[in-house]
Formats: structure tokens, C-alpha cells, sequence
């Protein structure tokens, strides 16, 4: 698989040139991972950025013991995790685990840090990736606090 064709098909990698394409594509490494695959853990930190290629990767959250495990989404291919953990340098408040078998790129913090210093337009499209994702974050939690509302306005 050329992971630089790949990325070029990823919406959120579109404002990027061919150029910084391949610069990224050549600094990841293309890996496949069995299922359950901790990739990322709230437990710990996240230090490696991954772009899902093939297969899914489902979100958790721990909450307390009496509520158990709670799954907050599945991600397919061209979907992202661990990258506002590696800029913003925060413990993650998910869990990301593979649902059954997953090939992924991932960038280790070590590459990605040379890769923001780098003299390129690539941090400010890292930065506007991050942005993107925060905001499509953003409008999923709305529209799920919109639906939980909607919800207990009918059982009243």
C-alpha cells in the first residue's frame, strides 16, 4: 500500500501538498494489529499519531466501577487517533482498541516532533487537522446532549 496515495484520498490531509504528502507518508510506519490491539490507553499517555487504513477501531471510556465500560464510537478507515495527545502533550480521556483486525500508519512522537520543526507548512496543517477533528468532536457531543434532551422532553 502507498501511504502517500492513501493520504491524499483522507478529506482532513486535503489542504496538504503532494510535497508534504510524501515527507509524512515516508516517516510513517504501516503496521497491521490483531483484534482487541490497545492503541491507545486512558490509563497511560499517547505518544504515537495513527491514521487508520483498513478495519475498525472502537472508542472507550472507563467510568466509574459501578457503570463499567462505556463505547463512545467505532472509527474506520481515514480516521485518526492520538494526534491532539501528541501536540497537546494531555493524558487521553479514551481508550482506543482494535475491533478485529486493523492495518494502520502511525507516526511516533520522535518523528512527528522533528516533523513540526521541520520548515514546511506541515505544523499548520497538524494544527488545522486538530482544529477540524475538535470541531467535528464539538457538533457530535452537541448533537448528542440535543437528542438526550429531546429524549427526556418526551418521557415527561
Amino acid at each position: 500500500m502507498n501511504i502517500d496515495e492513501y493520504l491524499q484520498s483522507v478529506p482532513l490531509f486535503s489542504e496538504m501538498t503532494n510535497d508534504e504528502l510524501k515527507i509524512l507518508g515516508q516517516s510513517m510506519v504501516v503496521k497491521d494489529y490483531p483484534d482487541k490491539h490497545l492503541f491507545i490507553s486512558e490509563e497511560g499517555s499517547a505518544d504515537t499519531f495513527y491514521v487508520i487504513l483498513e478495519g475498525e477501531i472502537e472508542i472507550t471510556h472507563e467510568k466509574d466501577t459501578e457503570r463499567g465500560l462505556q463505547r463512545v464510537s467505532t472509527l474506520g478507515a481515514g480516521s485518526m487517533i492520538g494526534l491532539h495527545s501528541l501536540i497537546a502533550h494531555h493524558r487521553p480521556i479514551v481508550s482506543c482498541h482494535a475491533k478485529g483486525k486493523v492495518k494502520a500508519a502511525f507516526l511516533p512522537s520522535s518523528a512527528f516532533n522533528l516533523l513540526f520543526q521541520y520548515n514546511t507548512r506541515l505544523p499548520h496543517h497538524f494544527q488545522m487537522i486538530v482544529a477540524k477533528q475538535l470541531a467535528a468532536d464539538y457538533r457530535n457531543i452537541v448533537n448528542e446532549l440535543r437528542e438526550m434532551m429531546l429524549t427526556d422532553n418526551a418521557a415527561e
